[in-house]
């Protein structure tokens, strides 16, 4: 079992994984050590040895997962007697309010990792059209994870 920060991300154009890449940077300037996947390069298995995780997601289409995470969603939309009730986790969703399922993706996520039984310690970011709050939101939720 791990307890270094696993941040895990899925992108099209960029937007999230430079989000990512930019939570990982805050968290080894506090000295937290932690691990950078895409989310399709997590399975089923390994996330329920993990115990700390931030879910970094942009939302494309219809209110989809991009190409990147798509498998990942659909091993825990799927997943049957599955506890995650060793992790504790956060997501930071992108989006565009112009579009009817704003942030879906994150939204889908989070929903999914709480009823599989994952402790949210911090409120979803969702972030409309651009990456505002995400600084914010990524300090905030490794400060939590530090007490």
């Amino acid at each position: 079992m791990s307890d270094r920060l696993n941040i895990l991300w899925a992108s099209m154009w960029g937007n999230a994984e430079m989000v990512a890449n930019q939570l990982n940077d805050i968290a080894k300037e506090k000295g937290i050590e932690a691990d950078l996947k895409e989310l399709d390069d997590v399975s089923l298995s390994e996330l329920q040895e993990l115990t700390r995780v931030a879910i970094v997601t942009s939302t494309t289409g219809e209110g989809d997962m991009p190409d990147n995470g798509q498998g990942f969603w659909e091993d825990i939309r799927d997943a049957k007697g599955v506890a995650l009730n060793k992790l504790k986790y956060g997501v930071l969703a992108l989006g565009d309010r112009a579009h009817d399922n704003f942030c879906n993706a994150g939204k889908k996520v989070d929903n999914q990792l709480d009823k599989l039984g994952a402790q949210r310690v911090i409120e979803r970011q969702e972030c409309d059209g651009n990456t505002d709050g995400s600084i914010e939101w990524s300090n905030k939720f490794l400060e939590i994870l530090a007490k």
